[in-house]
């Protein structure tokens, strides 16, 4: 009773909640995780050891095949269309189970924030995410997953383990009628169901958060990494502290969890590590490392894009995009290994053996050059394809190969390159700076902080605004509300001054709206303008006034085109 009166005296009713609903997370969301790893790597071991018993490894391509058949059939019959925003702004359609599930998780977390669209169709507030997929999905995606990395298809466990904690964390807290006949009869019953619940979208947000930091955490074993990974995917360069709390504590749950069942502590342990040498030389080093992995992510930024161009337009149907994906996936690592002599895991599955193996230099020159570029294309087929894996721990294997092959060129030992270079591929691929530095520090010691923050800090001045989302990226000056439609902030020209807007008839010429206007002066020089909603269509403009429009996309753009090469009031008329 006292502890339960001095847990009261710390946090007022929603903390409590949200603190033992972050408990509650961080147990189930472990208990899948933990059951999906295994499975995954189980599976994928088991069909690897059959293929090399058979004596030929062409017989690779009969589960990977079988796969994406599996992974087809996920694709069409009972998927949920999710909506996510491109750089351009332009909102295109995602399948809820197919490919990179971290694109899905970021669109879903922001699905009960209040969007037009919604509020036009009746849909508001957490409502939005719980008319959407919760443990269906998860369900769905740990099959997809286990089918496509566990038969043989190349990407990281991360991104589906994302997905499945955001799906868990909702729909653990979704409301659900309570079952009348053990709770009719019991006060204290109904009062324990009506504190579950909430229709609060913060509340639902720092769920969501806390899904995701303890199944990155049951998997990577590095809890500090996995709540400042879950807030910083999610926010980008705008941590929300007020939830990060919540998330650490889901990230503690599942680790202490891993302690107890005897799981993997780390994601990866090298047998041994040396100090770094704090030497001019060293630091150089370090310097072009930050180039190379830069320009690896930036590479493969651009082969995503390509690969994702190449089935856009194949017009290829869900058996034939699935299929055509596993093929490439499985005779690329079949040349690769053909060449290197090494076996298939060195580009199928999620790399990990292979970046254990470079942390302890048993990696060649040739080998990390074969590997760098045969799990970099294996890894954009598979996922391009729709293949259920995700990009962070194939970020890593790329930044791995990356310093091994300087470490080769420059006579230094690989580890001492690695560590960085992972921090580096988080930076410039995954873009969680905060996330990667707490990574290097829980893996590998403090040791490794400080060459870590000097490639940290040279990657994202290489990098900045690249990231293997595309839901992460918002740097669209309008925003859509609608699919097509959008606001846009266009500043009033010189040859305006003095022009109202029924006389510029914008909405007879372009189809546009004027919803608002700012003011660029306000009367007394000093203080903020603050915008006007619906102004008067009578009201003069004055150059530097920015008006704020409503409309389609093109017209939009046909607009701004039009006001950027305005010199003249005889330009306009």
């Amino acid at each position: 009773m006292r502890l339960t009166r001095f847990f009261a005296a710390l946090l007022n009713p929603v903390e409590q909640r949200l603190v033992t609903r972050s408990i509650v997370i961080g147990v189930i969301v472990w208990a899948t995780v933990h059951t999906l790893k295994y499975a995954t790597n189980w599976t994928f071991e088991t069909i690897q050891l059959w293929v090399e018993g058979t004596g030929n490894l062409l017989w690779v391509l009969v589960p990977l095949l079988l796969g994406a058949l599996v992974m087809a059939a996920f694709s069409r019959y009972g998927v949920t269309m999710l909506n996510y925003r491109t750089s351009d702004g332009h909102i295109h359609k995602l399948v809820d189970v197919r490919g990179d599930g971290m694109e899905r998780a970021i669109a879903l977390y922001y699905s009960s924030e209040p969007a037009l669209e919604q509020t036009m169709m009746g849909d508001e507030g957490v409502n939005v995410r719980w008319k959407l997929p919760t443990w269906s999905l998860v369900l769905r995606k740990s099959l997809a997953t286990l089918v496509t990395i566990g038969t043989g298809g190349s990407g990281g466990l991360e991104a589906s383990v994302t997905l499945i904690g955001e799906s868990l964390s909702a729909g653990l807290f979704k409301p659900r009628r309570a079952p009348l006949g053990k709770i009719r009869h019991s006060p204290l019953a109904q009062k324990l169901w009506r504190w579950w619940s909430s229709s609060n979208p913060d509340e639902l947000q720092a769920a969501q958060l806390a899904g995701i930091a303890a199944a990155i955490s049951a998997y990577l074993g590095a809890p500090f990494t996995a709540a400042f990974f879950a807030v910083e995917v999610m926010y980008r360069r705008r941590p929300v502290l007020e939830k990060l709390i919540f998330a650490l504590i889901s990230a503690l749950v599942a680790y202490f969890l891993n302690l107890v069942v005897g799981g993997q502590q780390r994601a990866f342990e090298p047998a041994f590590m040396p100090r770094p040498p704090i030497t001019a030389s060293y630091y150089l080093l370090l310097a072009l490392l930050a180039f190379s992995v830069a320009m690896t992510g930036i590479l493969l930024e651009r082969l995503r894009l390509a690969v994702v161009n190449f089935y856009q337009n194949a017009n290829f149907n869900d058996w034939q995009r699935h299929l055509t994906g596993a093929l490439l996936t499985g005779v690329i690592a079949l040349l690769i290994v053909a060449l290197t002599g090494e076996k298939l895991d060195l580009i199928l599955g999620t790399g990990d053996r292979m970046v254990e193996a470079a942390l302890d230099g048993q990696i060649t020159l040739q080998i990390a050059l074969a590997a760098l570029v045969g799990k970099m294309l294996a890894t954009t087929f598979t996922i391009g394809s729709g293949g259920s894996a995700g990009f962070l721990v194939p970020s890593l294997f790329f930044g791995t190969m990356t310093a091994t092959i300087l470490s080769r060129l420059f006579g230094y030992p690989p580890i001492l390159l690695i560590i960085p270079a992972m921090t580096a591929s988080l930076v410039s691929i995954v873009n969680i700076p905060l996330a990667a530095t707490f990574f290097v520090v829980e893996i590998f010691g403090s040791a490794y902080l400080l060459p870590a923050l000097v490639v940290l800090v040279l990657t994202l001045i290489f990098t900045h605004d690249t990231s293997i989302y595309r839901t992460q990226r918002e740097e669209y000056q309008g925003r859509q509300l609608i699919p097509g439609y959008s606001t846009r902030r266009v500043m009033v020209p010189p040859a305006w001054d003095g022009q109202t807007i029924i006389g510029l008839q914008i909405r007879a010429r372009y189809g546009l709206n004027v919803i608002g206007l700012l003011e660029k002066h306000p009367l007394d020089g000093h203080s903020p303008a603050e915008p006007v909603l619906n102004p008067r269509v009578d009201r003069p403009l004055k150059t530097g006034d920015s008006l704020i429009l409503l409309g389609q996309d093109p017209a939009l753009d046909a607009f701004v085109e039009s006001v950027a090469g305005l010199t003249s009031m005889g330009d306009w008329q």
